[in-house]
């Protein structure tokens, strides 16, 4: 029966995936019904507003229920929100067993529902490939239990710590293996983070192309002295949501449009501070902190860098804009190194902070 529980949640997180990038801030959830050992019905969690995956899954089913086992990666909510509590519909069908991946670390939920469905008599399973499936979701426990978003600080560096030079004639410095590995990750993230300066200079497209993904990140823009150039791809796209953080002295110059909000920050030095807060208040639960130099270096010194990605490449810069990274990291004495492998030929390093 185990075996079969495996294989059945492991199709649930087919399920769960094929909304990714879609549900921040909910989690990706992925439910399949089996009767007789065959699935009668999926479902998968859409986004905000749409139906649970469990909902999908019941409404779905071409025959009856009775007799039949739900198997769902994430435990059934217990509370209203912008659905009725999937506990609820669950309770009222004659299901043999519920076999469920993970608790849910939500505090309104976080075994409640697992409490009520066992109290109303079903046959309750939980835990069936866990770690595969809080791989789903990565950055939602940290949001959701710490009221903090996830921030990775990602650096592309030479094999001699520069991380620019106007002498290169190429456009990247890392393999195109690195540039598809950080498209998978960036999949993975609610938004990018990057100073007006890196929008400015190398006019970024930020996307996942290199995944043949068609998933625009939203965009956020440190530009406290109000030097963006608005004639850059990322700010003219009326499709890519950006949040441009500016000194309030800018206030009455600058006005919202659909795609473009300000946050206004009074003191540069309290801008990490703001951006904590409006983050967790927008529900983003996760972003990647793609440079420039000083946006670098300002969101260590800040000290609510979660994790860090480095990909060194073999080739050597010998001048241009240097960033030993590493020193930095060793400065700090709060991270550690998790992950080191190849990929191309560059090197890849996961540092995580041991205060996380």
């Amino acid at each position: 029966m185990f075996k079969e529980d495996e294989k059945f949640i492991r199709q649930a997180i087919r399920e769960a995936l094929k909304a990714k990038g879609d549900t921040s801030p909910n989690p990706l959830v992925g439910a399949v019904i089996v009767k007789d050992k065959r699935i009668i019905s999926r479902g998968y969690h859409k986004g905000p507003g749409y139906p649970h995956a469990e909902i999908e899954a019941i409404n779905g089913a071409p025959e009856s229920l009775a007799g039949s086992t739900l198997y769902i990666t994430l435990e059934p909510c217990s509370f209203w929100g912008k659905t009725p509590p999937c506990v609820e519909t669950i309770k009222m069908i004659p299901f043999e067993r519920i076999v469920i991946g993970t608790v849910d670390p939500n505090p309104r939920v976080n075994g409640k529902s697992i409490k009520i469905l066992k109290k109303a008599g079903y046959n309750v399973s939980v835990g069936v490939c866990e770690n595969e499936v809080k791989k789903l979701n990565p950055y939602f426990e940290s949001f959701i239990k710490s009221f903090k978003t996830y921030l990775l600080l990602k650096v592309a560096i030479s094999k001699d710590s520069f991380i620019y030079s106007k002498e290169f004639p190429e456009k990247y410095i890392t393999s195109k293996e690195s540039r598809i590995d950080l498209h998978e990750k960036r999949f993975g993230f609610d938004a990018i983070l990057v100073g007006s300066n890196t929008i400015n200079v190398d006019n970024p497209i930020l996307d996942t192309r290199n995944i043949k993904k068609n998933y625009k990140p939203k965009i956020l823009i440190l530009d406290f002295s109000n030097k963006l150039d608005y004639s850059k791809n990322i700010v003219k796209d009326p499709k890519r949501l950006k949040y441009v953080f500016v000194s309030k002295k800018f206030r009455n110059i600058l006005k919202d449009r659909s795609d473009l909000k300000y946050i206004f920050i009074k003191d540069k030095n309290e801008s990490w501070d703001i951006i904590k807060n409006d983050l967790y208040n927008k529900g983003i639960i996760s972003v990647m902190i793609e440079g420039g130099k000083k946006v670098l270096i300002s969101a260590l010194k800040s000290e609510m860098v979660d994790e860090i990605n480095i990909y060194r490449s073999t080739i050597n810069l010998k001048k241009g804009l240097k960033f030993d990274i590493e020193k930095i990291i060793d400065k700090y004495k709060n991270f550690k190194l998790l992950e080191e492998k190849k990929i191309g030929n560059d090197i890849f390093l996961r540092y995580r902070c041991l205060q996380v």
